[in-house]
């Protein structure tokens, strides 16, 4: 009987637990993807908003750094 009810709280704190490892990070302008960096576990897309050379460098999930290709439409390409 004990077995019984240590499995839903096992069930529970392994879902809080997955629940804070999610990245969370703001996103940057629509615009162009231009560039795509990584530093380490760090991934960077770099977007040209307008077309005007004023770039803007903001950080992603691995997952977005994955699914933005240089030339795409941000933020369309994790939309999607």
């Amino acid at each position: 009987m004990r077995r019984l009810t240590l499995v839903p709280i096992l069930i529970a704190v392994a879902a809080f637990a997955l629940a804070g490892c999610a990245q969370d990070f703001g996103r940057g302008p629509e615009g162009r993807v231009t560039e795509k960096t990584k530093d380490g576990k760090k991934f960077y897309l770099v977007v040209d908003p307008a077309k005007e050379g004023k770039e803007e460098k903001f950080r992603v999930s691995k997952y977005d750094y994955h699914d933005c290709n240089r030339g795409s439409k941000y933020p369309k390409c994790i939309d999607d």
